[in-house]
């Protein structure tokens, strides 16, 4: 079997990127957030399919864009055949 490596994918609900060091804030004390951001990789652009929150998330938990994942509001729930990154099976591509 091959090199399989270890990713930890983490985003928080309702943090804005101003909020942590590593994106120039000096006064919100964050030290655990800032010590994983040093030892991470940090996006510095980011963009989204969706401004409405729970829509971009399920576009991002499952890479499709919306009008697959037909969640389109924040109060819908997604059809239980959806798939999200945590169940999809890993495929390496060696560069």
């Amino acid at each position: 079997m091959g090199y399989r490596p270890n990713l930890v994918f983490m985003f928080s609900d309702r943090q804005c990127f101003y909020t942590m060091a590593c994106y120039g804030n000096d006064w919100t004390k964050t030290p655990h957030l800032n010590a994983l951001a040093q030892e991470s990789f940090v996006f510095e652009n980011c963009y989204v399919t969706q401004p409405v929150c729970a829509p971009a998330r399920s576009s991002v938990m499952t890479g499709l864009f919306l009008h697959a994942t037909a969640l389109l509001l924040n109060e819908q729930n997604p059809h239980p055949d959806l798939k999200t990154i945590s169940e999809m099976p890993l495929t390496i591509v060696d560069a």
